[in-house]
């Protein structure tokens, strides 16, 4: 019988969630997986639980905790996989530190593995005793144009942007004097050190505030621990924003066109498309532009981020920060080019070279990064990767097993309760 996976598809406005699914679910049902797909909402819960248990899948698997599904058993709240005796698998797309509060909720369980698209991420949960693996991101091949659209706009920037102003004046209507100024301090500290993991940086500031200070941030941290995190992802979200509005209000000589929404006042050769934030609408607008200007998020210190991966197979040039760690996976120069984001001048005069000066080399670049990531980059080949990860584990289930099956999760249906939710 076919090892078999239930996808616990949620709602996500960008569709990335949408086109993942798809090429995993393909791609593991081509390495010999029994694949279904359910799509829970608040009124069809029960229907789903009732599907996954007739089901009987040895594994569950959603992004980022948003399918995690919870159980009242003997008064309590348990994760629906501690009751049927199954493993959940989920994949962070982004820091798990922004989801913290689903998280907390399932760090009791050992029926969970996480996927993380970056080291520092593995690092944060494995010290918390989590079983944790490394899986990049991936493009889906048949979302993609063919190679040969015409170029209709010059550079694009993938958004959203904020002017980084407009953040501070909210955080002095809600943060105290000390955490504004911590904030706006970290913030910068990220800004200018593109590599730093928000937590590391986060320790290491504070300990160049007084010993009140210290004492109150770390305290702070212990009995509000999911405000923490959220405050520390809101500092890195700043990071972020300074870093894009910088750029984008350093470019003087060229049209920008902002994908997603933009928050403040920008200078004229500024376009904003700011309903363009959709996978599909973002890939069909960059697949027409000459050159994509991306700005990492600082959750993601590699820089493999899904967009840059997203980018490159749309066959335009793209510029993205210069990350040592990503250098295994994309050549500078050869697949994209990379620029230092505290150095405007060097940003615009690489798109000035790559448009006026040398047009054939940035058509050569586009299409090595097309052809690299289409090659080794793919959500299939990730779902092979995933395949073979799964496998192991349920081999090591068999051997672990006095008689080479692990506990059926017929054996437990009589355990599930009436009622179920969604977190």
């Amino acid at each position: 019988m076919k090892p078999r996976i239930v996808f616990v598809k949620t709602p996500d406005p960008r569709g990335i969630v949408d086109t993942l699914t798809e090429g995993l679910s393909k791609s593991l049902s081509a390495r010999n997986f029994e694949v279904k797909i359910v799509e829970p909402t608040k009124d069809n819960i029960q229907q789903v639980v009732n599907e996954i248990i007739e089901y009987r899948p040895l594994f569950t698997f959603d992004f980022n905790l948003d399918g995690l599904i919870f159980a009242e058993k003997d008064g309590q709240q348990k994760i629906l996989a501690d009751i049927l005796g199954n493993i959940h698998v989920t994949w962070f797309l982004d820091d798990p530190m922004v989801h913290f509060a689903k998280l907390k909720s399932a760090l009791q369980s050992n029926q969970l593995l996480y996927l993380t698209i970056d080291l520092d991420h593995g690092q944060w949960l494995g010290s918390m005793g989590k079983n944790v693996a490394f899986l990049a991101p991936g493009i889906n091949p048949s979302d993609y144009p063919p190679p040969n659209v015409e170029k209709e706009f010059d550079v694009a920037f993938v958004g959203p942007v904020t002017d980084p102003d407009n953040i501070e004046l909210s955080w002095k209507e809600r943060f105290d004097d000390g955490l504004f100024s911590f904030a706006v301090e970290l913030g910068r500290l990220l800004y200018r050190n593109p590599d730093m993991p928000v937590r590391f940086a986060s320790g290491y500031l504070l300990s160049q505030f007084n010993q009140d200070f210290q004492q109150a941030m770390i305290k702070f941290q212990q009995e509000r621990e999911a405000e923490f995190f959220q405050y520390l992802t809101e500092v890195t979200l700043y990071a972020m924003h300074l870093r894009r509005w910088n750029i984008i209000d350093s470019i003087e000589e060229f049209e920008i066109n902002i994908l997603g929404p933009v928050e403040g006042e920008t200078k004229d050769n500024v376009v904003v498309y700011k309903h363009i934030i959709n996978n599909s609408d973002i890939i069909s607008f960059l697949s027409k532009t000459k050159i994509a200007l991306l700005s990492h998020p600082p959750f993601i210190p590699t820089g493999l981020a899904y967009t840059v991966f997203m980018s490159l197979g749309s066959n335009t040039l793209t510029m993205v920060e210069e990350r040592f760690s990503s250098r295994t996976f994309l050549v500078d120069g050869r697949d994209l080019v990379t620029y230092h984001p505290m150095d405007t001048v060097e940003i615009e005069g690489k798109i000035a070279y790559y448009l006026e000066e040398a047009p054939k080399e940035r058509e050569a670049i586009a299409k090595q990064g097309r052809d690299t990531v289409f090659q080794n980059h793919t959500i299939l080949q990730r779902g092979e990767f995933l395949a073979n990860m799964l496998n192991d584990i349920i081999k090591r289930a068999e051997a672990d097993s006095g008689n080479g099956k692990a506990e059926s999760t017929e054996e437990k249906e009589a355990d599930i309760p009436p009622e179920e939710k969604l977190n």
